[in-house]
């Protein structure tokens, strides 16, 4: 029985390690996962070392308040793969934890495979000199990566993207919108403040305050999704202090709420290429430490901050970032959309050019699964 680490930190590494495990137990494969997760992956029969709750941490500074706390899982982490003779190490996105990660496994001989790899076409460039240090195999998910990696001359597998399967409704947009007793020409509107509670705590509050406004101008229907691991109680402290009637969602429905939308408001993240994936006219916001923000920046080699702007290379959708988040910026924008058509449709057209750029015949899950079992099994990919 070999031994694989796991590291998914974030919901939605979850959510592609999860369609990794299901991959190798479909093959029956005599692999044990163990690791860093939540509920999804303890469901699948992964042995949660560290639940990912504890690494939901965004910013510069953030993170440097709980270094004590991160270098004790990572030194966890290391004494449990190396009492169970671990085989190979599984890192998902999570870079400035998982890249120093990768250099403690590797220096203990564990085989190094890293999935969604750091974004160093956007930011800190210089992180291609520790991949090559130490990962063995990088799992890359956009075409544009590709020549980077052959560059650096850093072994790779390109996967495509991951998200592509799982972006999938069960309900029609008439049928949800009846379950929430929604009318089918009355505006519904979701709101996506992120699955960390720093996210929450510093975009919530603004969202809710633009919405109040908005609502003046409109008949709203305003349905929040709420991440596996915020809180409810979190979530209707800011609600409680809004006059606004908002529903909650959970994660279950999230491709059935974002589909049934007729717009959205969401943090940067996985969420936007999801809106992009099913057709929602949305805008993105983002905020986080204002010292983070300054430390960061200089390290920025691009001007886009949303995958979407990112994957079609000009402002599809309009980012309002630090200061720009703002509640008139976001009353405006939101005006901008819904009463034009044409902005509307023109950001659907570019919708459609990303789901081509990144619809591909692969499945990133199978892809993995044969490279790590030749790989461990020592035959040649």
């Amino acid at each position: 029985m070999k031994q694989i680490l796991v590291v998914a930190a974030e919901n939605s590494a979850e959510n592609y390690a999860c369609q990794v495990v299901d991959v190798f137990t479909s093959n029956n494969s005599q692999v044990r996962f163990f690791g860093v997760g939540g509920d999804k992956l303890a469901q699948k029969g992964v042995d949660i070392i560290i639940h990912n709750k504890e690494l939901a941490i965004v910013g510069i500074v953030e993170v440097l308040s709980s270094l004590v706390k991160l270098k004790r899982y990572m030194n966890t982490l290391v004494k449990e793969a190396l009492k169970r003779k671990t085989d190979a190490v599984l890192l998902i996105d999570y870079p400035d934890f998982n890249l120093r990660l990768a250099k403690k496994m590797k220096q203990v001989g564990i085989k190094v495979y890293y999935y969604i790899a750091p974004t160093v076409w956007a930011w800190r460039y210089s992180r291609v000199k520790t991949i090559k240090k130490y990962v063995d195999r990088l799992f890359i998910i956009f075409p544009f990566e590709i020549p980077i990696y052959k560059k650096e001359t850093i072994p790779f597998t390109y996967t495509g993207h991951p998200l592509l399967p799982m972006v999938q409704v069960n309900q029609s947009r008439e049928e949800f919108r009846k379950e929430l007793n929604i009318p089918q020409n009355e505006i519904l509107v979701s709101l996506l403040p992120g699955s960390r509670k720093s996210e929450v705590g510093f975009l919530l509050a603004t969202m809710l305050k633009a919405m109040e406004i908005l609502n003046k101008d409109y008949r709203l229907h305003i349905v929040l999704l709420k991440a596996d691991n915020i809180d409810k109680e979190i979530i209707n402290q800011y609600i409680g202090e809004s006059s606004l009637d908002i529903r909650i969602v959970e994660q279950g429905n999230r491709y059935n709420l974002i589909g049934a939308s007729d717009i959205a408001l969401t943090t940067c993240g996985t969420s936007n290429l999801e809106l992009a994936l099913l057709n929602v006219p949305f805008t993105a916001v983002y905020r986080v430490n204002p010292l983070s923000y300054l430390m960061g920046k200089r390290f920025v080699k691009i001007d886009l901050y949303s995958i979407v702007n990112i994957l079609a290379g000009k402002e599809v959708i309009k980012e309002w970032i630090q200061e720009a988040f703002t509640v008139e910026n976001i009353i405006n924008e939101m005006h901008r959309i819904l009463n034009n058509e044409d902005v509307r449709g023109t950001m659907r057209q570019e919708f459609e050019k990303i789901r081509e750029k990144l619809t591909e015949e692969h499945h990133p899950p199978e892809i993995i699964y044969n490279t790590i079992i030749n790989e461990l099994s020592g035959v040649n990919t």
